[in-house]
């Protein structure tokens, strides 16, 4: 399954830039790209996950390393539709 987590900033500043530099795979998760972006959202992450059940522990994991708000959203890639 594929998911996008868009980020805003809460708190830990260059320390949380610094933990989402280097975000590696984590157990079955597998991250694909890390964007810093403008406008509502500071950050996105674009991840691969074998389920609903992983995907949210990584999410969870990395929203309270880094202090970001997290929001996540299952991918369907339009080639499936």
């Amino acid at each position: 399954m594929l998911f996008i987590t868009l980020m805003k900033p809460k708190g830990k500043g260059s320390n949380a830039i610094e933990y989402l530099k280097q975000l590696k795979n984590k157990g079955k998760v597998k991250i694909l790209n890390l964007y810093f972006t403008f406008g509502r959202y500071d950050g996105v992450i674009i991840f691969e996950a074998p389920n609903e059940e992983a995907a949210m522990k990584f999410v969870m994991e990395t929203g309270f390393a880094t202090q970001y708000t997290m929001e996540t959203l299952v991918a369907v890639p339009a080639e499936r539709l």
